[in-house]
């Protein structure tokens, strides 16, 4: 697959005036990040962009914040997007941009009812194409530099088809007497703010709501001194102390001394966060 790499502030400059002083300004886009998998938090990784004549890799690293923000908020630049909902909210945490100027293609397939609406299978009804998912790049380590080069065309595979999907449910919706409803939810997606601040899913889930009032205070102090010393040593949380422990200990069925974090948790760190859960008040 041939695609250009963008790496700098600079280059990224030129590419966002090159594309907005076309006649049809547009690109398809997606965005790779990591949440919480390898390292702490949620992070910016990797942008693929086609514009219907190159396919583009953005790797935002070294590229100044200010100008990516830039980039997401140009109106002048039509976007054709994928399910922008989760994308918008990375953005809007790493880097508190938004994207102006959206096409959303999920509504769409929403609208027309795909009995399998992810994209892969959407692609493969709508226009016939297949792009295989290569089950190696589902937990990829996107922060890692650099990207391995089958890693970036794999993402890329994304954006490669939207442009024609764009076409292809357009003339659909138009044809099913659609398109009013749609114009409005892709409106609607647009002007909804990032949802940023939901409560991570723990505290979301049955398990936690069958918790005792105690028991909750408990988890919750447990939580907050796992993710303080998962952000000290830049490690996802869940490798100092798994989901299933966490509720483990917070309601007493197991000791803090079982606890087994992974061997990338220095020792220190373990028996200080032991420590910190030990002194807790009991349930």
């Amino acid at each position: 697959m041939k695609y250009r790499m963008i790496s700098t502030t600079g280059q990224l400059q030129t590419f966002q005036q090159h594309i907005a002083g076309r006649d049809t300004p547009i690109v398809a886009l997606d965005i790779e990040g990591e949440f919480n998998l390898h390292v702490y938090g949620e992070r910016l990784c990797l942008v693929q962009l086609y514009d219907g004549q190159e396919l583009v890799a953005v790797d935002p690293v070294q590229i100044d914040a200010a100008q990516l923000k830039e980039f997401f908020e140009d109106r002048r630049v039509l976007k054709i997007i994928y399910d922008s909902l989760s994308d918008q909210a990375l953005l809007f945490k790493t880097i508190n941009a938004r994207i102006h100027s959206i096409v959303d293609l999920k509504p769409a397939v929403d609208l027309l009812e795909y009995p399998r609406r992810d994209l892969g299978s959407v692609l493969d009804a709508a226009l016939g194409v297949s792009i295989e998912k290569k089950s190696r790049f589902q937990r990829y380590n996107w922060t890692t530099r650099p990207l391995a080069a089958d890693a970036i065309e794999y993402a890329l595979s994304d954006v490669a088809h939207l442009l024609a999907l764009k076409d292809h449910l357009l003339a659909e919706l138009a044809a099913g007497g659609l398109m009013d409803r749609y114009l409005l939810q892709n409106l609607m997606l647009q002007n909804k703010a990032p949802d940023i601040n939901r409560r991570p899913r723990l505290f979301r889930s049955g398990r936690y709501h069958n918790l005792s009032p105690a028991a909750k205070t408990r988890f919750e102090r447990i939580y907050e001194i796992r993710d303080g010393y998962a952000r000290q040593v830049d490690l996802p949380p869940d490798m100092l102390l798994p989901k299933q422990q966490l509720f483990q200990v917070a309601t007493g069925q197991m000791p803090t001394s079982a606890l087994e974090p992974n061997r990338r948790v220095p020792r220190r760190v373990r028996e200080q966060m032991v420590a910190d859960i030990e002194a807790l008040p009991p349930e």
